[in-house]
C-alpha cells in the first residue's frame, strides 16, 4: 500500500495576556510565518502591491483607527505577534485585513477581475437523534497547509477569561477557520462574499476572534451584530453546542457600518429518517439579503454537486460529500488547478456527543485514519 504523503499541524499550548499570546504563536511559528509570507502567491500579487500604494496605506490606516477604538485587546495581540516574529506590526496587522483587501479594495483600486471565489469552505451539518456532526473543509491559500498551525489559548486580562482551540491561518488572528472553546461551542467558519466592503466598520477577522469567547448562538448573534462597529465584509458561522445537543445554529453575518447584517438559523433536531436531516453551506448568503460578487464558479459548483447527493445522515456519507472531487474544474475537496487556485487544506469533523473533533490533512474520503483527534473540552 502507497504510504500516505508526509503531514505537519503542530500545536501550541499557551496561556497568559493577549500579548503574551500573541507574542508566544509569533516567536513560536516565527519560521512558518515568514515562509507563509515569501511564499504566498495572494500575499506577494495582491496583499503587497495594494500596501506599497498610499490609496492602499490610506485604506489600511481607516480598518486600523477601528479596530483599535473597537478592539484594542486583539490589536495588543497583533503587536505580540509581530515583535514575537521580528516583522513589523504593519506587516501583521494588514494579513488581518486581507480579506477585506483581496475581495474588494484591490480590485477597486486595479480594476481586477474579481478572485474572490478562490478562498472558501464547504460545511455539512448533521443534528438527528443519534448523530450531531459538523463537518468542516477548510479552503483558503494553499500555503496554509504547509505553514498553518493550531492555538489553545488561555487569555487571562483583567476580567478577561477565555480558553479556546483554533486552526489558524499564519500571522492571523485565531477565529476564522474551525474552532472550539471551553464554553461548549464549535466554530466552522465559510467565507462570504459581499460585493464591496465598508471601509472602516470591523475587519472580518477581529469578529472571527471576538467570537471565540461566545458562550452560547444567541451571545455569538451578539458579538457579530457589533454596535458601532458593524463589519466590513461578511461570514458565515456554523455552531455547535455540546451543552445543548438539540439545536445547532447557521449565523451570517453581513456588512454595516454601525452594526453588521444579521441572521441566526437554528437547526433543530430531525429525525434519522426524515427528507432533510442535515445543513449545508459554502460561500454564498442563504438568509441575508447580500449583493454579492458576480465571480462565484467554485461556490456554485459545490453547492450543486452537494445537492446531487442524497441528503447525508452517516459519518461515511459525509467524508464522501466533503471528499467529492467528481466536478474536476470546481471540486468540493480542492487541489491548486487552472480553474481553481483554493486547496482543502485540512477537513475538520466535530462529534458533538463525543465531544471530540477528528481533523483530516488529507482527503478524507479514502484517509484511513485523521491525523490526530483532539478532545472538545
Amino acid at each position: 500500500m502507497a504510504s500516505l504523503p508526509a503531514v505537519s499541524l503542530p500545536i501550541l499550548h499557551v496561556r497568559g495576556s493577549h500579548y503574551d499570546v500573541g507574542y508566544h504563536t509569533g516567536t513560536t511559528f516565527q519560521n512558518r510565518i515568514k515562509m507563509f509570507y515569501q511564499k504566498s502567491l495572494l500575499i506577494q500579487e495582491k496583499l503587497l502591491p495594494f500596501y506599497s500604494q498610499r490609496r492602499g496605506r490610506d485604506i489600511a490606516e481607516v480598518y486600523l483607527r477601528g479596530a483599535r477604538e473597537q478592539f484594542p485587546h486583539l490589536i495588543r495581540e497583533i503587536q505580540g505577534m509581530a515583535d514575537g516574529v521580528g516583522m513589523a506590526f504593519e506587516d501583521i496587522f494588514i494579513l488581518n485585513i486581507a480579506k477585506e483587501i483581496y475581495n474588494c479594495h484591490f480590485n477597486e483600486m486595479k480594476n481586477w477581475p474579481p478572485e474572490s471565489d478562490n478562498l472558501g469552505c464547504s460545511d455539512i451539518m448533521i443534528n438527528t437523534p443519534s448523530l450531531k456532526l459538523i463537518g468542516h473543509n477548510e479552503d483558503c491559500d494553499p500555503q496554509s497547509k504547509n505553514f498553518g498551525y493550531i492555538i489553545s489559548a488561555h487569555i487571562t486580562e483583567d476580567d478577561i477569561n477565555e480558553k479556546f482551540t483554533a486552526f489558524s491561518y499564519p500571522g492571523s488572528l485565531p477565529g476564522n477557520t474551525f474552532a472550539f472553546n471551553y464554553h461548549g461551542m464549535v466554530f466552522a467558519c465559510n467565507g462570504l462574499y459581499p460585493k464591496t466592503a465598508i471601509s472602516g466598520a470591523t475587519p472580518r477577522y477581529f469578529l472571527n476572534r471576538a467570537m471565540m469567547a461566545a458562550t452560547s448562538a444567541e451571545h455569538a448573534l451578539e458579538i457579530g451584530k457589533n454596535r458601532a462597529g458593524g463589519c466590513a465584509v461578511g461570514f458565515n458561522l456554523n455552531l455547535g453546542n455540546w451543552n445543548n445537543l438539540h439545536d445547532m445554529w447557521g449565523l451570517e453575518i453581513g456588512p454595516g457600518k454601525e452594526e453588521s447584517s444579521t441572521h441566526l438559523h437554528t437547526v433543530t433536531e430531525q429525525a434519522s429518517d426524515s427528507d432533510m436531516p442535515c445543513y449545508v453551506h459554502t460561500n454564498n448568503y442563504k438568509h441575508i439579503k447580500v449583493e454579492e460578487m458576480l465571480a462565484l464558479s467554485s461556490t456554485e459548483a459545490r453547492m450543486k454537486r452537494i445537492l446531487e447527493f442524497k441528503p447525508p445522515s452517516t459519518v461515511k456519507e459525509v467524508k464522501a460529500i466533503l471528499g467529492d472531487t467528481k466536478n474536476q474544474e470546481y471540486p468540493i475537496y480542492r487541489k491548486p488547478s487552472a480553474t481553481d487556485n483554493g486547496e482543502t487544506v485540512a477537513t475538520a469533523l466535530f462529534y458533538l456527543q463525543e465531544r471530540k473533533v477528528e481533523v483530516y490533512m488529507d482527503n478524507p474520503k479514502f484517509a484511513p485514519s485523521p491525523v490526530f483527534t483532539l478532545p472538545l473540552e
